[in-house]
C-alpha cells in the first residue's frame, strides 16, 4: 500500500511544480498498523488519504505546519525522497540540508521524489521567529524505518517513550502566518490570564508576548477590599444570618463579616477588568498550592489572599515567608501558640510535616528534572525523616497572633483568645525552643539560644536552598499554568531559572513566571500530545467566561456555581488543597489533578451552568431563591444578568464566520472539523434574523465541548 502511495506522490508532485501558490501546509497522518507518520504538503495526497481511495489506513494527527509552496530569495528547498522499491525503507524522508539531500540523492536505497516544499533559510537551525520543526526516527529493521516530523516539542521529547525513536533535534524552520501566531497568543493568555478578551487578544499581538510580560510585572496590585476586623468571640451571639425578607447585607452578618464568601464574590467581579492579569493568575496558582482557610474571621481571608498577590512575582523566600508567618495559616495549621515541650507533650508536629511535604520540597527526592531519584537499590529516597519532623516542629514555636490595636504585646490568655489576622505573628523567644536543632542531614545547623525569627526564617532559606525545592515547585507551577502532564525536559528548563535566574538570584519568582510561560513547550500554535493540556478548573473555567463574554457580575452567581463543582474558593477541604496534586487520569499513569473533581456528572453540571449563564435560568437547587438577579444580602448587588453578546452579533447572519470567532477566541483555532460542521448545522436551523438565538447557540456548543473544558 505505501508504495502505491509513492507512487501517486509522484504524479502529484510532478504536476504541483506547475502550481503557485504563497503558503501551504504540511499534514501529518499516522497508520496505526504500519505505526508509521507521514507528512505531505499536497492537498490532492491528503485528500485521498483521508478518503482511504487508494491506501487505506491512514488517519490526521492533527499536527500540521506551514510551508511555502514556490521558491523565492530567503527560502530554502525541502528535498523529498521515498526508499527504493526492494532496497531500502518504505517509507518518506525530508531534507532541507541541501548537502545532506546531495548525500542522499546518491544512496541507492533512496529515491529522489521532488522539491517538496520551500522554508525559510536558517543559520544553525536558529528559527528566530519561525516554528521549529524536530525530526525523530524510528526502526526495528531498516525496512520498516520511519522519520515524524513535528512542531509540537511535547509531542517529539515523548517518541522514544511512545515508538522507540531516535530525536534528531530542529531540522527545519517553518513560518509562523497570522492566524497560528494569533492562536499562540490566545493560548498563551489562558496560561497567564485569568481568560483572553479580545481587546488583550490584539493588544499582545500587536506588542509581542514577552514585551507584554515586562509590562505586567511591575504593574499596580489590584486590591481586596479589607473587610472590617470581626471579633468573633465576642459577636458571635449576635452576628448571626437572619434569613428573613427582605434581604439585606446587615442581615447576613455572619456571611458578610465571618465568612470568606465576600472575598470570592470580589476575586470574581475583579476578574473582569483588573489590568494586572499575570499577578491576578499567579496569585490565584499560588493560593492553590498555599492552602489555607477562614477561621470564621472574613476580613482574615481578604489579608491573606493580598498576601499573595503582593508576592507574587516576588521571591519565593519571601512569599514563603508570608504565608508561613500569616496568622490565618498559624490557625489553620495549628502552629501558632506552639511551645517547646512541656510535661512530656511536645510541640504541635502538623504544620512541620506539611512545610516540609507540600510547601517545599516533597516527600521524596527528586533529579532536577523533577523525576525521582533512586538508590543503589532502585528504591525511592526520602527527603525527611520522623525525627526532622520533630525538629522542624520545635523551630516552629514562639509565635502568637499580631497584637490587636489596644492591647499590649504579651503572651497572655486574652491576646491568644484576641485572634487578630492583621500583619505576620509575633516570635516571643521566651516561649521558643532555644535548644541546638540540626535538620535534614546537617542541611541546617543552630546551635542553642536561638531566638523563635531567626531560626524559622534560617530554616525557610535551608528549605528554599534545598536541591529538591526547584523541581517539586516548579513543577507545580507548570502543571498550575500549562500543563498537567509536563516533561521532565520543561521542568529541568524552569528549575534551572528557579535556582539562577541569570543574576545570581534563587527563587525569582517572576523569572520564574516568564520560563514557564515562554518555554517551547507552552508557545506554538498547535499542540497535538495527547498528555499536554489542563482541564480547567471550575474557577478558571468561570473567569474565562466572565472575560470572554464580557459578563457583568458581582460574583456571587459564579461563586455558588463553582462551589456546585466543587470549588468552594477560598475555602480548601483539607490542607491538600482543593484536589490531591498527585491525582491521575483513571487507568492510567497520566497526571491530571483537576481531574479528581470532575465527573461525568461534572461535565453535564458545567453545560447546565453555561445554558444558565446565558438564559439566566435559574439553578435547580436554588428554587429560585439563589438565582441570577440581584440577591439582597450581596452588597452593591447587580447579579449575573445575560451578557448582551454585542461583540459576536455582527457574524451572527453567517454560522460559518460566527463559528469562526468561536473557534479563534475560545479554541486557539484548534476546532476539529466534525465539530464545526455540527454547530454550524445546528446555527443554521435557527433563522438569519434572529441573530442573539444564533449567537448564543454557537457559544453553548463551543463552550460545552471538551475540546473547550481541557485547555490544551
Amino acid at each position: 500500500p505505501k508504495r502505491a502511495l509513492a507512487t501517486l506522490a509522484l504524479v502529484w508532485l510532478t504536476s504541483a511544480a506547475n502550481v503557485h501558490a504563497d503558503l501551504g501546509t504540511a499534514v501529518e497522518f499516522y497508520n496505526a498498523s504500519l505505526n508509521h507518520y507521514f507528512l505531505t504538503a499536497y492537498p490532492e495526497e491528503a485528500a485521498a488519504l483521508d478518503a482511504g481511495t487508494n491506501v487505506k489506513g491512514w488517519a490526521r494527527t492533527g499536527g500540521q505546519f506551514t510551508v511555502f509552496t514556490d521558491p523565492a530569495e530567503g527560502l530554502q528547498s525541502v528535498c523529498r525522497f521515498f526508499g527504493t522499491p526492494g532496497m531500502g525503507p518504505n517509507s518518506h524522508f525530508y531534507t532541507a540540508d541541501a548537502a545532506e539531500c546531495a548525500k542522499v540523492k546518491t544512496l541507492p536505497a533512496w529515491t529522489f521524489e521532488a522539491i517538496a516544499f520551500y522554508i525559510p533559510t536558517t543559520s544553525n537551525n536558529d528559527c528566530g521567529g519561525n516554528w521549529p520543526v524536530y525530526r525523530s526516527y524510528y526502526t526495528d529493521n531498516i525496512a520498516d524505518a520511519n522519520h515524524r516530523f513535528t512542531v509540537d516539542l511535547t509531542a517529539h521529547v515523548r517518541m522514544p517513550q511512545r515508538r522507540g525513536d531516535v530525536l534528531e533535534g530542529i531540522v527545519m524552520c517553518a513560518p509562523v502566518t497570522d492566524e497560528e501566531r494569533e492562536a499562540d497568543v490566545v493560548r498563551f493568555l489562558e496560561q497567564a490570564t485569568l481568560g483572553p478578551t479580545e481587546t488583550l487578544v490584539a493588544e499582545v499581538k500587536a506588542k509581542g508576548i514577552e514585551k507584554w510580560l515586562d509590562e505586567q510585572i511591575p504593574m499596580n496590585v489590584t486590591r481586596f477590599t479589607q473587610r472590617p476586623h470581626f471579633d468573633h468571640v465576642a459577636e458571635q451571639l449576635t452576628c448571626i444570618n437572619d434569613k428573613s425578607k427582605p434581604w439585606t447585607p446587615e442581615k447576613w452578618c455572619e456571611t458578610n463579616k465571618a465568612s470568606h464568601v465576600p472575598a470570592a464574590w470580589e476575586f470574581f467581579r475583579q476578574s473582569r477588568t483588573a489590568p494586572d492579569q499575570l499577578r491576578m493568575r499567579m496569585a490565584y496558582a499560588w493560593h492553590t498550592l498555599f492552602a489555607t482557610n477562614d477561621q470564621g474571621y472574613g476580613y482574615a481571608t481578604d489579608e491573606f489572599q493580598q498576601r499573595m498577590r503582593d508576592h507574587a512575582l516576588g521571591t519565593f523566600e519571601t512569599l514563603l515567608a508570608k504565608y508561613v508567618l500569616s496568622p490565618d495559616l498559624g490557625a489553620f495549621q495549628n502552629w501558632i501558640a506552639n511551645v517547646p515541650e512541656q510535661n512530656g507533650v511536645k510541640p504541635n508536629e502538623n504544620f512541620a510535616r506539611e512545610l516540609m511535604q507540600l510547601f517545599t520540597i516533597g516527600v521524596n527526592a527528586l533529579n532536577e528534572d523533577g523525576t525521582p531519584r533512586l538508590d543503589a537499590a532502585g528504591q525511592l529516597v526520602a527527603t525527611y525523616t520522623q525525627s526532622d519532623i520533630e525538629t522542624m516542629a520545635r523551630v516552629l514555636t514562639g509565635y502568637l497572633f499580631p497584637t490587636r490595636p489596644g492591647m499590649s504585646p504579651g503572651w497572655t490568655v486574652q491576646q491568644n483568645l484576641a485572634a487578630y489576622f492583621i500583619g505576620d505573628m509575633v516570635p516571643f523567644d521566651q516561649f521558643h525552643d532555644q535548644g541546638a536543632k540540626t535538620l535534614l542531614q546537617g542541611r541546617l545547623a543552630l546551635p542553642a539560644g536561638g531566638g523563635a525569627d531567626s531560626e524559622v526564617r534560617a530554616a525557610l532559606r535551608m528549605l528554599v536552598n534545598h536541591p529538591n525545592m526547584p523541581p517539586y515547585i516548579g513543577k507545580q507551577l507548570i502543571q498550575k499554568m500549562v500543563t498537567s502532564s509536563p516533561t521532565p525536559g520543561y521542568v529541568a528548563r524552569v528549575a534551572a531559572v528557579f535556582k539562577d535566574n541569570g543574576h545570581g538570584v534563587r527563587g525569582d519568582l517572576a523569572a520564574v513566571t516568564r520560563a514557564v510561560l515562554l518555554d517551547p513547550e507552552a508557545r506554538g500554535a498547535r499542540k497535538i500530545d495527547p498528555e499536554y493540556g489542563r482541564l480547567r478548573d471550575p474557577v478558571l473555567f468561570w473567569t474565562a467566561m466572565i472575560r470572554g463574554l464580557d459578563v457583568l457580575t458581582d460574583g456571587q452567581s459564579p461563586h455558588n456555581s463553582a462551589y456546585d463543582s466543587g470549588q468552594n474558593l477560598f475555602f480548601f477541604p483539607s490542607v491538600f488543597g482543593y484536589y490531591p496534586a498527585d491525582f491521575t487520569l483513571v487507568g492510567t499513569k497520566v497526571p491530571a489533578p483537576e481531574f479528581a473533581i470532575f465527573t461525568s456528572a461534572e461535565f453535564l453540571n458545567r453545560a447546565n451552568q453555561i445554558n444558565m449563564l446565558l438564559y439566566n435560568v435559574d439553578m435547580p437547587w436554588a428554587q429560585g431563591d439563589y438565582g441570577w438577579g440581584p440577591q439582597g444580602f450581596v452588597p452593591n448587588a447587580t447579579g449575573t444578568p445575560s451578557p448582551p453578546l454585542t461583540s459576536f452579533l455582527p457574524y451572527a447572519g453567517n454560522s460559518d464566520a460566527l463559528v469562526d470567532r468561536m473557534d479563534r477566541l475560545f479554541l486557539h483555532w484548534s476546532m476539529k472539523p466534525a465539530m464545526r460542521k455540527s454547530i454550524v448545522t445546528a446555527v443554521n436551523k435557527i433563522p438569519a434574523t434572529e441573530s442573539l438565538r444564533r449567537v448564543k447557540l454557537a457559544i453553548n456548543l463551543t463552550l460545552a465541548s471538551i475540546a473547550y473544558q481541557v485547555q490544551k
